[in-house]
């Protein structure tokens, strides 16, 4: 049996590639800041106790919103991505109409059911009556967020990075900062975000349809769904592991030390942000890579990223730690009691930015099982850690089971992309 092409990427190529990835970084820096902004505007419109109903509010939706995308985020990530590099446009067309259609329908369907049920999550789930009504105004915006995800990745799949970071966060946090002044409280916030997201999504619509071919096509739905639904899994899972430490939290701490748990897990993101931008070039080319079998390119390529993602998050992370009272006291002069909470989240979100691109690697490289068998593991470490915790040590206990889920999912699967491609991302020290 003959071995995989591996030809080495030329120096010109790689050059390009990484002035794209600081293209993707500078863009995405820019959907980053103004997450950090909007956060922060809503925070000090609203005060601990409505930001706290509202950011629970759209804590639910966002999880929902993993669960109606149905794993085709990445799945449109892998196979317009490889075939657009293959300027198969016929092909590209066809899994991109599918995947909205689905999205489309999933999410209007989802958002109704919780417009109708939001009386009842609010109280017999979190025991927080007032949380109804922002759920309420915030449940069609589920459709909105959906779809923008949706368009975003397949934005990024053709390499439209200014597109596919304004779909997934820059639109809505732009929108949401310019009319904060006028929000009276977590329904109104609510509101705001429904309009904005719906807003949002048809303009990326829009870029979607100017950026690309719209030449008519076809894609085998059993390849589209073999891919996808195993990746269905990953996402909701990972998305309990993200949101279940403030799930289990609505329901036995306050409403303001709710707040402060979700300023910080949303700040705590932000060290992130480099491997996302990063991920936003690399994704497409990882499947391309391997769709041709350069393996060599691959490896170069992903362990290239992870030296440029620690020499510029190492030092934020330090700074986060350092001044985690004084950056959570931004927010408001009752969130400073949250410092704790950030620098707890921070451990956690810099073993996810430090282990490189190992979720993308093993998606884009046609190991959707494995990446779905250990989401399968640690979404259910997740839950279980905090509430285990939680009721114990309040919102410490669910920061500290969010940050060990997260670093446990990424340890693992850099041993998964060591056992399955043959080097670990984090092996910095080879050329």
């Amino acid at each position: 049996m003959s071995e995989p092409p591996v030809s080495p990427l030329p120096p010109s190529k790689f050059r390009g590639l990484a002035k794209e990835a600081m293209w993707a970084f500078f863009v995405r820096a820019l959907g980053t800041g103004s997450g950090f902004l909007m956060n922060l505007a809503l925070a000090r419109a609203l005060g601990a106790t409505e930001a706290g109903y509202y950011l629970l509010a759209l804590a639910v939706i966002m999880f929902l919103s993993s669960f109606c995308r149905v794993g085709l985020d990445n799945t449109i990530l892998r196979f317009v991505g490889a075939n657009a590099a293959a300027g198969d446009w016929r092909a590209v067309n066809g899994v991109f109409r599918q995947s909205f259609l689905v999205v489309l329908t999933a999410s209007v369907l989802v958002a109704a059911v919780v417009w109708v049920l939001s009386p009842w999550i609010a109280e017999e789930v979190f025991g927080k009556p007032d949380v109804g009504p922002a759920l309420r105004a915030v449940a069609p915006g589920l459709v909105g967020l959906s779809l923008c995800f949706l368009l975003s990745y397949s934005l990024q799949a053709i390499r439209t990075v200014t597109g596919a970071v304004f779909s997934q966060s820059l639109g809505i946090a732009i929108g949401m900062v310019a009319i904060s002044p006028l929000l009276a409280g977590a329904v109104a916030a609510g509101h705001a975000y429904t309009g904005i997201s719906l807003a949002v999504s048809g303009l990326a619509f829009l870029w979607w349809r100017r950026a690309h071919p719209s030449e008519a096509g076809s894609f085998p739905s059993k390849t589209l769904w073999s891919s996808a639904l195993p990746l269905w899994v990953v996402m909701c899972t990972t998305a309990l592991q993200q949101w279940s430490g403030q799930f289990v939290a609505g329901a036995y701490v306050a409403p303001e030390e709710l707040a402060q748990l979700a300023v910080a897990q949303r700040t705590a993101v932000l060290i992130s942000f480099l491997l996302i931008a990063v991920n936003l070039v690399m994704a497409p080319r990882f499947a391309a890579f391997h769709q041709q079998g350069l393996a060599e390119d691959l490896r170069r390529v992903a362990q290239t990223s992870v030296r440029m993602i620690l020499a510029i998050a190492g030092p934020f992370v330090f700074a986060l730690l350092v001044a985690a009272e004084w950056i959570m006291r931004l927010f408001g002069p009752e969130f400073s009691e949250g410092a704790n909470l950030l620098r707890i989240l921070a451990v956690g979100q810099f073993v996810n930015a430090a282990t490189g691109s190992v979720g993308y690697l093993l998606m884009m490289s046609g190991h959707e099982r494995d990446m779905r068998n250990v989401a399968l593991g640690v979404g259910p470490l997740a839950v279980v850690l905090a509430l285990l915790l939680t009721p114990r040590f309040g919102a410490t206990g669910a920061a500290t089971a969010t940050a060990i889920a997260v670093a446990t999912q990424n340890l693992v699967a850099v041993y998964l992309v060591k056992r399955r491609l043959g080097f670990s991302t984090m092996a910095i020290w080879q050329r």
